[in-house]
């Protein structure tokens, strides 16, 4: 098992893509939520994005499985190395949470979805009388996944303005072996 406290290239990249892929998603997420008749680039924008970034995202959740996460530093109090760990954890499930109903949604619920450049989205069934369970599921799995993304960066923030003790580093520069 590695001992490096640091995450390889393709951790480090996948960490990045998730950023992009979660601010585009977010924000499209919370206009189509907020606006009463969003325009439907908004939702076209969401279900592009979410469709064609869910296999990258599915691979980090699986290789984040897989591969473990780094060490917690061994120079930080145990409490945050738990607290950092829970939230990585929440992190993960908000987010299988929020892709999997997400995708029931775009593939299985009521309306019409589509891709920015005007293709239709095939139906693979439909939800019926679980569309408002799946609906509340994805609004709660996101609002989840907001919360333990505010708790990520506060700590990050945290290590790197107050302590500056390189904790950010790890997700910047990547390490080898790395996790």
């Amino acid at each position: 098992m590695s001992t490096s406290l640091g995450y390889n290239a393709l951790s480090v990249l996948l960490h990045w893509f998730t950023v992009l892929w979660i601010t585009i998603m977010w924000s499209a997420g919370m206009l189509i939520g907020q606006w009463q008749d969003a325009p439907d680039f908004v939702y076209d924008l969401h279900v592009t994005v979410g469709v064609l970034g869910a296999a990258i995202i599915v691979w980090r959740i699986a290789n984040r499985l897989g591969r473990g996460f780094a060490p917690g530093n061994p120079a930080h109090a145990a409490w945050e190395r738990m607290l950092a760990r829970a939230v990585q954890w929440l992190f993960l499930i908000a987010l299988s949470t929020s892709l999997l109903t997400g995708l029931l949604k775009a593939f299985m619920g009521g309306g019409s979805q589509y891709f920015l450049w005007g293709s239709e989205l095939p139906r693979l069934g439909r939800l019926g009388d679980l569309s408002a369970a799946v609906d509340a599921v994805h609004s709660i799995g996101s609002m989840i996944l907001f919360t333990a993304l505010i708790l990520h960066v506060a700590g990050a923030l945290k290590h790197s303005v107050l302590q500056r003790d390189g904790t950010l580093m790890r997700i910047l520069k990547p390490s080898r072996p790395g996790k």
